[in-house]
């Protein structure tokens, strides 16, 4: 059996990724899959790529053996100018020891400013696709069929939840999961919901849920997202934010 901090570490290596990953893959959408369910795709697709800015929420879980840890998202997202606001908060489960850690983020296109209250720093090891997940949202209607399950209302606005059908081959792209690392990573099960107002063509959510075994240690994990106050929000960065690290990237420079 693996060293429990090796087995630990590994784990959320994995559910990093998939938080990361945003439930992303390559965009598209096959208007023949969706007949009959009630969801015109090509309007939904029309609508979030028209989107300006929007409130997330992710709430993302893990359960494993030797580890429990639940992280949530909350902020805005403005998509015409490419910022957003973000906080994030992860409580992990380790033995008897519970570690929670809080962090700030502001993001220009590609830049990170992201403080845990001392200060800020500045990274650019994203991208702008990481953070605008309503429009990353989209790719799990590629080669999909969908099912209705039942109605959920999110904000005061009654949606349909639909179950999305997706061939096993789009399955690890979607989960975000690595299987070409040093100890193979599968994914066992896995399933994907979407939350659509069929009325206004609009999405407000996406759920997915899969089982992965990492070194033949398996793992449950969950990572619900809410889309709300479409084009009703707004982002500002503050200048202290951006000067303060803009400032000492350049006096490393010199």
């Amino acid at each position: 059996m693996a060293p429990v901090n090796r087995t630990v570490g590994a784990v959320l290596v994995v559910c990093g990724l998939v938080l990361l990953a945003g439930c992303a893959g390559g965009i598209g959408f096959l208007g023949d899959d969706s007949e009959g369910t009630g969801v015109d795709v090509d309007a939904l697709e029309a609508n979030v790529e028209a989107v300006e800015s929007y409130h997330v929420e992710v709430e993302r879980t893990l359960q494993a053996a030797m580890v429990n840890e639940t992280t949530t998202i909350d902020g805005a997202v403005d998509v015409t100018d490419r910022q957003a606001h973000l906080t994030m908060a992860t409580e992990t489960h380790v033995g008897a020891d519970p570690r929670t850690t809080e962090t700030e983020q502001y993001v220009l296109e590609d830049v990170r400013y992201t403080s845990d209250g001392d200060g800020w720093e500045r990274t650019a090891d994203g991208t702008w696709e990481d953070t605008h997940r309503l429009g990353s949202a989209t790719d799990a209607f590629e080669n999909a069929t969908l099912e209705p399950i039942r109605s959920e209302t999110v904000d005061g606005v009654e949606t349909t939840m639909y179950e999305l059908d997706v061939p096993e081959d789009r399955e690890t792209d979607l989960a975000g999961i690595d299987e070409s690392g040093h100890v193979g990573t599968s994914l066992e099960e896995f399933v994907y919901y979407v939350l659509i107002d069929t009325e206004t063509d609009t999405l407000y959510g996406t759920d997915m849920r899969m089982e992965v075994s990492q070194g033949g240690e398996p793992a449950i994990v969950t990572v619900e997202t809410t889309f709300t106050d479409h084009d009703e929000v707004e982002v500002s960065i503050p200048e202290e934010v951006t000067a303060e690290t803009d400032g000492a990237a350049g006096d490393g420079a010199d």
